[in-house]
């Protein structure tokens, strides 16, 4: 246990020193919010609309986008070259990969936590305690299965540059589908059923109804969902990890 939490700690002061992935996960969504809003503010009645849609769709988004970080913790090249020790550590294989999912899972849930603060403070979010507590409970899995998720192609490719480009193709085609960047459901028939092919949809759905409408019909599908690609990333994980990828 000792051995294990003393590679969570390296890997969070890892990514707490890093400026790149502590803007990317708060200073890039912020803006990203801001510039969607701001650009698409003449469609809705109330232009302060248009900044709370792309508060919760963004924010999905970048909890997705979560799996990059930890492809960055876990293989990054001048992360790797110091985590060689930790194969000759009593440690075992299965700490070298799940502690990665955690420290990148803590780091990135804290940085869109602040985010979502700022934003029920700056566009006045219809969020209170109860409904916070809820939307944490939700985004807790969704966050773990991104990171989770990055690890698993990590195994996969053996790289940080391969399992990074294919996962940031399908993040962004996924919320393309899904409506992230605007609403398919105003073009018709067709492209509305497209876009509930995204699982992005169901994230952005469940969200927006707690936040909008404080309604949970669509929590737990997509809770047990997260959960469930969890535990198949682990399996993946077990099956797929080998210490001489480090090399």
């Amino acid at each position: 246990m000792n051995a294990w939490m003393g590679i969570v700690r390296m890997d969070m002061k890892n990514m707490i020193q890093s400026p790149v992935l502590i803007g990317f996960n708060t200073i890039f969504v912020v803006l990203m919010i801001l510039s969607m809003g701001f650009l698409t503010s003449g469609a809705y009645a109330q232009s302060l609309d248009a900044y709370r849609y792309y508060a919760v769709s963004i924010l999905v988004y970048a909890m997705l986008n979560g799996a990059m970080t930890a492809t960055n913790c876990f293989m990054e090249r001048d992360v790797k070259r110091p985590n060689l020790r930790i194969i000759h550590s009593p440690a075992g294989s299965f700490s070298i990969y799940f502690s990665k999912m955690i420290s990148s899972f803590v780091f990135n849930t804290i940085c869109h936590l602040l985010v979502m603060s700022g934003l029920v403070w700056l566009l006045g979010l219809p969020i209170d305690g109860r409904l916070a507590g809820l939307i944490l409970l939700l985004m807790i899995p969704v966050e773990f299965a991104a990171c989770a998720l990055g690890i698993l192609f990590c195994c996969v490719y053996r790289s940080e540059e391969g399992a990074s480009t294919l996962l940031s193709s399908v993040i962004s085609l996924g919320a393309f589908l899904g409506g992230t960047f605007f609403s398919w459901e105003g073009l018709g028939g067709t492209m509305a059923f497209l876009s509930k092919l995204s699982p992005v949809k169901w994230l952005n759905d469940a969200f927006f109804a707690m936040v909008v409408d404080g309604a949970s019909a669509l929590y737990w599908p997509v809770w047990l969902g997260s959960v469930g690609l969890s535990l198949l990333s682990l399996l993946g994980c077990r099956l797929l990890f080998r210490t001489e990828d480090y090399l």
